[in-house]
């Protein structure tokens, strides 16, 4: 049975948050499994890094902030790839926007902007994204 207070806090949590508590649990657990294969333990991760063992355990808890610097290193003693990036490709696509209001309001700066009666410009867009530029 779920906690409903645990719940609706839960539901309150920043989506980055989320995102960097799952990102470094993967990371730690990605670390253990190169050291399970390579029949190493965390004291000779310790000891090829120059750090403390107590360091090392500190950083495999999944709470650690590690930096691309740090994750470079550990690649580097452990001669395998810790982080994989994905390169997606963003379609971009021209579209004509026409604006006729000659008073339109730019809600980001609150300031009104006067132009001609019929305006067209081009915007680049990323495909799926709204094309309503002035909200």
């Amino acid at each position: 049975m779920k906690n409903k207070r645990l719940e609706e806090r839960r539901k309150k949590i920043p989506k980055e948050v989320d995102l960097f508590v799952k990102h470094s649990f993967d990371f730690v657990d990605r670390i253990h499994q190169i050291l399970l294969y390579q029949g190493k333990e965390q004291k000779d991760l310790a000891k090829a890094l120059g750090k403390s063992e107590s360091e090392i355990s500190k950083w495999m808890s999944g709470t650690h902030n590690f930096t691309f610097k740090t994750a470079a290193k550990i690649e580097a003693v452990l001669g395998e790839s810790l982080l994989q990036f994905t390169t997606k490709k963003v379609e971009v696509k021209k579209v004509h926007l026409i604006i006729s209001n000659p008073n339109f309001k730019l809600k980001s700066t609150e300031k009104y902007s006067t132009l001609s009666k019929t305006m067209s410009t081009v915007v680049d867009s990323c495909k799926g994204q709204s094309g309503n530029y002035l909200n």
